[in-house]
Formats: C-alpha cells, sequence, structure tokens
C-alpha cells in the first residue's frame, strides 16, 4: 500500500507512525523542517518539507498510484485543504480527510471570526497571552495597545519569531516554545504575564485545548475561542479502523 499524507499537525504525525509501523509505504509532506524533527527512524516513510500548489499536488499524483491521499492538515489551513481535495478528485484518488473532535467547553467564550475576538479585546482592558500560531499575528495588531497588552506564544522557528518583530509585538512579550502544554505550564504562563484573556483555536485534546481552558478557570482569565471552520471527514481512529480492515 501507498500513502500521501499532507500535514505537519499530531494527527498527522500519530497516522504516520501508525501505517509505518505496519508497514504502508508512505509519503509526508509538511509546511516546513521544524515538523520533521518528530518523524524520525521511519524506514517506511520519506517526508518533504515543501508547500504545494494544486498544480504541483496534481503532478505528484499523476506521477504515482496513491492508494489514499490523506488529508491532516490544520482545521484553520483551509485553502491547503481545498487544493488537496480537487487535486485527489481531478486525480480520482481515494481522498480522505482526518477531523479533530472538538473540545467545547461551557467556561469559554467561542467566536466565528477574529474580527469578532478582535473588537471584543478593543472593549476590555487587561494583558492577553495570545495562543493562536503567527500566521494570523497581523490580524491582532488591531488591537487597541497590542504591543503592550499581548504575550504572543509561538513555535520556536526563526520565521515565526521575526514576522512576530516586523508587526512590532514586544521582544519581552514574544514566547517562543512547542506544545501542547500542561495545565500546570498554562497557568504558570497566565500568571507571569498577568494575563486577563486567553485567545486560542478550538481544537482537539490533542491540541492542548483542555489544558489551556483548565488553566483560564484556575486563574480567571477569560478564555476566548475562535470556532474552527464545519468539515466532513472521519477522525483519526476511524481511519485506523478502515486501514486495519484492508491489510
Amino acid at each position: 500500500m501507498h500513502v500521501c499524507i499532507f500535514g505537519g499537525t499530531t494527527e498527522g504525525r500519530l497516522l504516520t507512525e501508525f501505517l509505518n509501523g505496519i508497514g504502508v509505504s508512505v509519503r509526508l509532506f509538511i509546511a516546513t523542517d521544524y515538523g520533521e524533527q518528530f518523524i524520525k527512524d521511519m524506514n517506511n516513510v520519506t517526508v518533504y518539507c515543501e508547500r504545494l500548489d494544486k498544480k504541483e499536488m496534481i503532478e505528484l499524483f499523476e506521477r504515482n498510484q496513491f492508494d489514499f491521499v490523506i488529508d491532516a492538515t490544520h482545521p484553520f489551513a483551509t485553502e491547503v485543504s481545498k487544493n488537496v481535495r480537487e487535486a485527489a478528485e481531478f486525480c480520482r484518488l481515494n481522498y480522505i480527510r482526518i477531523v479533530r473532535e472538538a473540545c467545547e467547553n461551557s467556561h469559554c467564550l467561542y467566536f466565528d471570526s477574529i474580527n469578532e475576538i478582535v473588537s471584543y479585546l478593543n472593549n476590555k482592558e487587561g494583558n492577553i497571552l495570545l495562543a493562536t500560531g503567527s500566521k494570523d499575528l497581523d490580524k491582532f495588531t488591531r488591537v487597541r495597545n497590542y504591543a503592550q497588552r499581548i504575550f504572543v506564544r509561538i513555535l520556536p522557528m526563526t520565521s515565526s519569531l521575526e514576522r512576530a518583530l516586523m508587526l512590532g509585538f514586544s521582544n519581552k512579550n514574544i514566547i517562543c516554545m512547542q506544545g501542547p502544554f500542561s495545565e500546570e505550564l498554562n497557568t504558570a504562563m497566565i500568571n507571569s504575564v498577568g494575563a486577563r484573556f486567553v485567545v486560542t483555536k478550538e481544537s482537539s485534546s490533542s491540541g492542548g485545548f483542555e489544558e489551556k481552558a483548565s488553566a483560564c478557570a484556575k486563574t480567571g482569565a477569560e478564555c476566548l475561542v475562535l470556532k474552527k471552520p464545519y468539515e466532513e471527514g472521519i477522525t483519526l481512529e476511524k481511519f485506523k479502523e478502515l486501514i486495519r480492515g484492508i491489510i
């Protein structure tokens, strides 16, 4: 069996480990070389650190007869998912989207867009721990006094740090660390920066969402959650069951 996976997510890593363990040949495409360090010593896996557009995906699929094309990209990477799906459909390959089971928490406030979160914060006072990644940092520069109020938590990558600095976030307010984080560490960070708000994205347990929400409950900080887009697909465990039934 020959499988192509797109995604540097936790689900992508776990799926790659599972398929490698049962002898399935895998080509894994991830956006940055940062994620490559988590995929090591796998004899059946070839990792490519590059971003493909839809045309390049079609060319890849035409050169290789994959049994499955698996989209395990981040829930908010909607454009990438669209390209993978359309390229696989064009080449008449089996496309499967791996979806996360969201952890809804009654103590959190949910928003449909970043603009809504920015408007909410502009009507509030207090520091903010921003844990939504580096991609959307520019949108949060519209928060009043963002350089003083916002503490950003991003991956320890040069590109992420440079982006935060270029956008005017204060050096002392940038935390470069790899998650997911425990409740204790989240609690310590919230207390350390004096955050009254924690901004995060809706996620599954693998993304450390519950640990953030529980840390907010413990510290009294408000947990502001950006809802993930609706999408159809199957969970990682369901896909494992599917593969076990084939092999």
